[in-house]
C-alpha cells in the first residue's frame, strides 16, 4: 500500500504530537508499504527523525514554511490560496505520490478545516481517502466562522476514520459540530520513557514538582508562577519547581519567573531524552493547561507512579480522580488551581500512596503500542 504521512503542526518542528504518526510511518516501512512524509521545512532545525525516515526509505515532501515577519501583501496572497477549493503547487508531490491512503495529524481538531482547505478538497477531487488525528482541542468558547460550518461537518462525516486522544475531546467536537461523528475512535499516543515500570519514589529533598512539556501559550506556565509567587508559598522553602521542555515561551517566562521574585525556586531544564530522567527526580506533576487533549506527560506520570494537579480540560479527568491519585482544579484560573494546590500540599504525605494508585489505574488499559494498532486499523480500513 502506498500511505502518506501529512503533519499540520506548525508551531515548531517536533513535539509530542508528532510520535503517533513517526511510529506509525517507521513500521508500516518495515513492513513493505511505500511511504511519504509531508512536513512543514525548518531547514536546518528540521527534527531529525525526518532524517531517519528518509534513510529508511520514506519519499519527505518539505512543504515551504510561512515567516512570521512576512509583509502584508504576502499574507494577503497566501490565506487567499488556501481558501481555494482546488490544489496548489504546496500539495503537488502528494498527489504525484498516488497515495491508497492519507494519514493527517493535526494539533488542533479544526486545523484542516481552517488552515488546510486546499488540501482537503485535493482529496475529495482526487477520490483519495483520508483519515486524521485530532490531539488538542480549545476547551472554552471558540466559535467557528459561520460559513464554515458545513465545510467542518464535511471534512470531519467524509474521512475514513477520526481518531481522538481523549472522549472528552471528542464530545467537545460533537458539540461544536452540532453532529455525531459515527466514524470516530479513541487512541493512545505512544510514552517517552524507557519502560513502563513502576519508578521508585525520589528521597530528594526539597519536593519536586515538574511541569512537562513545549513552552507555549495556553500550558499555564504563567498560571503556576503566579500561584507560586504568593507570600504564602515564598514563605515554603522546601519546594522546588523543574520545567522541562522548549518553545518560544521561555524567554517570558524567565523574565516572568524575575518579575514575580521566585527565580531561584524555578529551574528550567529543557528538553531531556526520556520522561523516565523527570520521574526518577520528581514527586508529583503539574498541569495548568487551559486546554489538551489527553496530555502525554500525563499519562507517563502515572505509569511512572505520580500523582499530579491538573485542570478540569481535555481528557485529565479520564485519568485523574481527584483525591485519589491527584487533584482537579475545576478551571484553569489562578484563584481555581492556586486553591487545588493548597489542597494538595495539605495531603503531602499521601502523595506517594496516591501514585501508586495512579499507577494500579492506568496499567490496565493503557495500550502500550498505540502505532501498532493504529496502523492496523488504518490498512485495514482500505481493505
Amino acid at each position: 500500500m502506498r500511505i502518506a504521512f501529512v503533519s499540520l503542526m506548525g508551531g515548531q518542528p517536533w513535539g509530542g504530537s508528532e510520535v503517533l504518526w513517526h511510529k506509525m510511518a517507521l513500521r508500516a516501512l518495515t513492513q513493505g508499504h511505500e511511504v511519504l512524509v509531508s512536513i512543514y521545512d525548518w531547514g536546518k532545525n528540521n527534527a531529525h527523525q525526518i532524517t531517519e525516515l528518509k534513510e529508511k526509505g520514506a519519499k519527505i515532501h518539505l512543504r515551504k514554511k510561512w515567516a512570521a515577519d512576512e509583509s502584508i501583501l504576502k499574507k494577503i496572497k497566501r490565506r487567499l490560496a488556501k481558501k481555494r477549493s482546488h490544489f496548489t503547487e504546496e500539495w503537488k508531490e502528494l498527489l504525484k505520490f498516488k497515495p491508497d491512503s492519507v494519514f493527517i495529524s493535526q494539533g488542533d481538531n479544526f486545523d484542516l478545516v481552517i488552515h488546510h482547505a486546499e488540501l482537503y478538497y485535493l482529496l475529495k477531487n482526487n477520490n483519495i481517502s483520508y483519515s486524521f488525528v485530532c490531539h488538542n482541542h480549545s476547551q472554552y468558547s471558540h466559535f467557528l466562522e459561520y460559513n464554515q460550518y458545513n465545510f467542518a461537518r464535511e471534512v470531519f462525516e467524509n474521512a475514513k476514520k477520526v481518531w481522538f486522544v481523549s472522549h472528552r475531546q471528542l464530545q467537545l467536537t460533537e458539540r461544536k459540530l452540532c453532529m455525531k461523528l459515527t466514524n470516530a475512535e479513541f487512541t493512545w499516543n505512544p510514552l517517552n520513557l524507557k519502560s513502563f515500570e513502576y519508578i521508585d519514589w525520589p528521597s530528594i529533598e526539597p519536593v519536586q514538582m515538574a511541569i512537562v512539556g513545549n513552552l507555549i501559550s495556553g500550558k499555564g506556565h504563567d498560571t503556576i508562577f503566579e500561584v507560586l509567587s504568593s507570600e504564602k508559598w515564598k514563605q515554603r522553602n522546601n519546594w522546588q519547581l523543574n520545567i522541562y521542555g522548549k518553545g518560544n515561551g521561555e524567554s517570558y517566562l524567565k523574565e516572568l519567573a524575575k518579575f514575580l521574585n521566585i527565580e531561584e525556586r524555578i529551574i528550567f531544564h529543557g528538553h531531556v531524552d526520556s520522561a523516565t530522567q523527570i520521574w526518577e527526580k520528581n514527586h508529583i506533576l503539574l498541569i495548568p493547561s487551559s486546554g489538551e487533549g489527553l496530555p502525554i506527560s500525563l499519562v507517563e506520570a502515572a505509569i511512572c507512579g505520580r500523582p499530579a494537579v491538573v485542570t478540569d480540560v481535555g481528557g485529565n479527568s479520564e485519568i485523574i480522580k481527584d483525591s485519589e491519585n491527584g487533584f482537579i482544579a475545576e478551571a484553569p484560573s489562578v484563584k481555581s488551581f492556586e486553591k487545588t494546590m493548597e489542597r494538595a500540599w495539605q495531603k503531602i504525605e499521601d502523595w506517594k500512596k496516591m501514585g501508586i494508585v495512579a499507577n494500579e489505574l492506568i496499567v490496565n488499559k493503557f495500550d502500550y503500542n498505540p502505532e501498532i494498532t493504529l496502523l492496523k486499523r488504518l490498512l485495514k480500513q482500505n481493505d
